[in-house]
């Protein structure tokens, strides 16, 4: 393809035009991959009252002396905006790598692609869960402590007391699930495996496994973001709503990028450097074992004899 095709389609994709979703301005409009590749049934979908709309069940009116949802409804669009912004990283990826021979590169698009669109699924469990709580009648007081990321203790003076104790996202998005919607998740399901991986990837760059220095290519991060959406898109198959308006459009998305993506690896610059022999490294620490790691001065002052 060539590359001006390539970024017209790629602003057609972030930038449509109202009418490309014709009646649904969600875009929730199941794909049929959901249903071919995972078995999804989405049927719930085909219905002209569709999810969001001001006439559908789910809209509920919002009483004006209830203040504790106006600043859920000013962050609305924060996780569909930051896993679009994710979305929109990769497809940045594909037009800057479009036509570069060497089909490897330095860390780039793809590390900040997998933390921002984590970052929105986080965001969806954060708003949703507030959402529930406010909203849900007789919830229990621990659940929504978890939920909040809060610990009830007994302080030094006999107080009691609240403290934050964060929790797991994948463990408060169990909770989520089954208080919100009371459906129970099997934990063992292809599904919230690959979540679970995805997790794991995502908390590879976070926390940076210092032993283990990784590449990562175009398809790990088709993959990761796909793992991610069918996280939020198959409970709602099941429960038979849609738990994060416009989950179906990314998901869309999603697809058109990995039919344009090409093969690709990003990894870190000096992950293939030879050091057989000797090598340096900053290293700015006080304190440090000037036998074994000298400096270059302090090396000829005291320059290691051979033995053998």
């Amino acid at each position: 393809m060539d590359i001006e095709d390539l970024r017209a389609d790629l602003e057609a994709l972030f930038n449509p035009e109202a009418e490309d979703y014709g009646e649904r301005p969600t875009g929730d409009i199941p794909h049929p991959r959901l249903e071919k590749e995972h078995g999804l049934d989405l049927s719930y979908l085909e219905t002209f009252n569709w999810e969001g709309s001001s006439i559908h069940p789910h809209t509920r009116l919002c009483p004006p002396d209830e203040p504790r949802i106006r600043p859920l409804i000013h962050n609305l669009d924060v996780p569909s905006r930051l896993l679009e912004a994710g979305l929109r990283l990769f497809g940045d990826s594909i037009l800057a790598y479009h036509e570069l021979k060497k089909r490897t590169g330095e860390l780039r698009y793809y590390p900040p692609a997998i933390l921002t669109f984590w970052g929105g699924f986080e965001t969806f469990v954060r708003h949703t869960s507030e959402l529930m709580l406010i909203t849900v009648q007789n919830v229990p007081e621990l659940v929504g402590r978890f939920l909040r990321d809060e610990e009830t203790f007994v302080d030094r003076k006999g107080d009691l007391a609240t403290r934050t104790r964060y929790q797991s996202v994948l463990d408060r998005y169990v909770v989520l699930l089954r208080y919100g919607y009371g459906y129970s998740v099997d934990r063992g399901s292809k599904h919230w495996q690959r979540l679970e991986e995805a997790r794991m990837l995502r908390d590879y760059y976070t926390h940076l496994d210092v032993h283990d220095p990784r590449s990562i290519s175009a398809d790990q991060v088709l993959n990761f973001m796909e793992a991610v959406l069918l996280g939020i898109i198959w409970p709602s198959a099941e429960i038979k709503r849609t738990q994060l308006l416009g989950i179906y459009r990314l998901y869309w998305m999603w697809d058109s990028l990995r039919k344009l993506a090409s093969p690709f690896v990003e990894q870190p610059f000096f992950k293939d450097w030879p050091l057989d022999g000797p090598h340096t490294i900053y290293c700015p620490f006080e304190g440090v074992d000037t036998e074994r790691f000298p400096n270059s001065e302090e090396e000829r002052e005291h320059p290691k004899t051979e033995t053998g």
